[in-house]
């Protein structure tokens, strides 16, 4: 393991710490992704800066806006982060609107899309953007109509903002997701995810299914389960990386043990499995070599993490509460 990847696991632990102190009365998980937000961006939580935010926030949307759901601190911390927060927010609700129209159901990855938009300097030319958007979005339905949702827009409207055409994009990501499915098989949702980091990425397609696929077999060689079932698209961010598989692997393993010696980091908030994507995903950011849009599945995947964990701890309470009943 790094330094660089030691320094930024320290700063992962510490940050996510720091906010769920001062942010108690958010659901605990939220704290990670918070903290993963600072730190992909190297910094420390700024708490007096979140909180200034939290007040912009309330006075420039509603009660029941989704930007103040249970997800909030992840808004919270890209307003904290931004040069102007009135003015982030204000950018991000705008662009928000244009991808939520023509849409029943609002959610957090509407937010997160939102956010990539607005993040990456281009809300000036947002309604093109959704367009594309929208067009890579039915393209995908109507190759996989049951598969295709809410979670893959984040991605989805990073790939948008290449300079691909819609069909060179929906081309690649079926071509990605056939070659990827034919190894993971029985995990079509983590697939889809999964194909659309890869096609974020430069390179040949084959080569890069191929280098995911080896460095997937490098964790079941070192008696290592990376997840199937959420989680798999981070392997994406991996590709970059000029290590060979079982060197990267190792270091990544090794990450995941750092990280769980951290306060805050045990069994209590997040499973090995958890941790070793949050290992991975930390050492693909620190490799710096698996191109530009990194920064968004890295958080995308945070959040689709948590989600699944806070889904898995519901059950595992909803249990025990009949459990105790009887």
């Amino acid at each position: 393991m790094t330094e660089n990847v030691m320094r930024k696991i320290d700063l992962f632990a510490s940050n996510k710490n720091l906010i769920h102190k001062k942010f108690v009365w958010d659901y605990h998980l939220m704290s990670v992704l918070s903290g993963m937000v600072f730190t992909m961006e190297n910094k420390e939580a700024d708490i007096d800066a979140m909180k200034n935010s939290l007040k912009v926030l309330k006075k420039n949307t509603g009660v029941f806006s989704p930007f103040r759901s249970s997800e909030r601190l992840f808004t919270v911390s890209k307003m904290a982060l931004s040069a102007d927060p009135e003015k982030y927010i204000k950018d991000l609700v705008s662009v928000y609107g244009k991808i939520k129209k023509g849409r029943m159901m609002a959610d957090s990855f509407m937010v997160v899309a939102a956010a990539n938009i607005v993040d990456a300097g281009r809300q000036s030319d947002a309604d093109a953007i959704v367009a594309k958007f929208n067009r890579i979005m039915k393209a995908m339905k109507k190759d996989h109509p049951v598969l295709t949702g809410r979670a893959d827009m984040p991605l989805v409207v990073s790939l948008a903002m290449t300079d691909r055409s819609v069909e060179e994009i929906a081309a690649e990501l079926e071509e990605n997701y056939r070659t990827l499915k034919t190894f993971f098989k029985g995990n079509s949702d983590s697939v889809q995810g999964l194909a659309e980091v890869l096609t974020l990425q430069e390179g040949d397609p084959a080569r890069k299914a191929g280098k995911v696929i080896d460095i997937y077999n490098a964790f079941k060689a070192n008696h290592r389960r990376y997840s199937r079932e959420y989680g798999l698209a981070s392997l994406g961010a991996l590709i970059g990386s000029k290590k060979d598989p079982d060197t990267l692997v190792k270091e990544i393993c090794e990450a995941e043990r750092y990280l769980a010696s951290r306060k805050g980091m045990g069994m209590s908030i997040m499973g090995k499995s958890d941790r070793l994507m949050f290992a991975a995903l930390i050492v693909a950011d620190c490799e710096g070599t698996a191109g530009k849009g990194i920064k968004d599945p890295i958080i995308v995947e945070t959040l689709q993490t948590i989600i699944a964990m806070e889904v898995m701890l519901v059950v595992v309470a909803t249990s025990a509460a009949t459990s105790s009943s009887h």
